[in-house]
């Protein structure tokens, strides 16, 4: 019995999802792919497509041969001591003029007591190549990091934006959507809509008022700014979905558990909050999304110090060009870890992205 027609009508059904899923699949495949090119191979005609070692590479026109060179300028840091600067002549550490205080008539004071000794130059201690990306203070002893580029310090702010703000949205959607889950609300229907339409805000439409807040509050460049920032929508999607979830959830168990001896919080935690884990994860997923790639907010409220990975990028362009194979390595530190994290959370995806209503 042949199927050959079952085969081709098989094959057409799946054909779109094949070419859709390959339009999305494909970018990311040449960013990972392009992110392990040395330069000469960016702009080969045809283009080169997959790794291979150097002498399979040489023979096939679509081959290349991979290098870590992008990755390891990229993460190479450098952890230097600051040591103090001594006066040849009198052998005492010199005085920080820029941390002395001032007297009463206006006059810098330099009591050694009162000032910080002075340390040396980041050019003085760093390795050839390296900038400084940031200075602690562990017992005393000052240290300074270096790192050959600043991308380095941003995708360390994405991290620390990224969790705290994450962990923030998380409890605070968690209690409000079980709050308008389990409480009678007068107008609820209206005060979720309106916690939704915070989402749906373009960061152009408030990004002057939040300009001029934080400026106010002296929190321009901070990281602190943005986790308050990203908090804002993280949290209204966060409600809107997990109130599905919660809505799922029969309050005959939460009675029955209360009979066991169970207190309003025990009954949350053990009971109520276990059952609504693919909505966790989804907003999980989702918030990091959202607080990984968000550009125009981080570039206007941060200058320097707490600079996001999506606005170190543009910084790749130098003088001689876009530098191809850094710019996509950049990148792909920022979507491989949410690509991993998706795939290792798809199967809770479904339901979550379903606000709760597959089973």
């Amino acid at each position: 019995m042949r199927r050959e027609p079952d085969v081709w009508r098989a094959f057409l059904r799946y054909l779109p999802v094949l070419v859709i899923s390959s339009l999305f699949v494909f970018p990311i495949f040449w960013m990972v792919t392009t992110s392990f090119k040395n330069r000469s191979d960016w702009f080969q005609i045809p283009p080169r497509f997959f790794p291979a070692t150097p002498e399979l590479a040489d023979e096939h026109w679509y081959l290349f041969a991979p290098t870590m060179e992008n990755l390891n300028f990229l993460l190479a840091v450098s952890i230097n001591p600051l040591n103090v600067v001594y006066d040849e002549e009198t052998g005492e550490p010199r005085l920080n003029m820029a941390t002395c205080p001032f007297d009463e008539a206006g006059n810098r004071i330099a009591d050694p007591a009162r000032c910080e000794p002075l340390l040396e130059r980041a050019s003085q201690v760093l390795p050839e190549g390296q900038i400084e990306v940031g200075r602690f203070n562990l017992f005393g002893q000052h240290y300074l990091i270096g790192a050959n580029h600043v991308f380095i310090k941003a995708i360390w702010n994405s991290m620390i934006v990224s969790i705290l703000s994450g962990i923030f949205s998380i409890i605070m959607a968690t209690l409000t959507a079980y709050g308008f889950s389990r409480i009678h609300i007068p107008r609820a229907d209206n005060l979720l809509f309106w916690i939704l339409s915070l989402r749906m805000l373009p960061p152009v439409a408030v990004i002057v008022p939040f300009s001029l807040i934080f400026g106010a509050l002296n929190l321009t460049d901070t990281q602190l700014a943005l986790v308050m920032v990203y908090s804002i929508s993280n949290i209204s999607f966060g409600v809107w979905v997990l109130k599905g979830f919660f809505d799922e959830i029969s309050r005959e168990q939460e009675e029955a558990a209360a009979m066991d001896g169970y207190g309003p919080w025990a009954i949350f935690f053990k009971v109520t909050l276990p059952l609504v884990n693919p909505g966790l994860l989804t907003v999980i997923l989702f918030n990091l999304i959202q607080t990984t790639n968000e550009f125009l907010l981080a570039f206007v409220l941060t200058v320097r110090e707490a600079t996001t990975g999506p606005v170190a990028l543009p910084q790749f362009q130098t003088a001689i060009g876009v530098q191809w194979s850094q710019i996509s390595a950049a990148a792909a530190l920022l979507v491989v870890p949410v690509v991993i994290f998706t795939i290792l959370v798809r199967n809770h995806l479904v339901r979550g992205m379903s606000f709760g209503q597959l089973q």
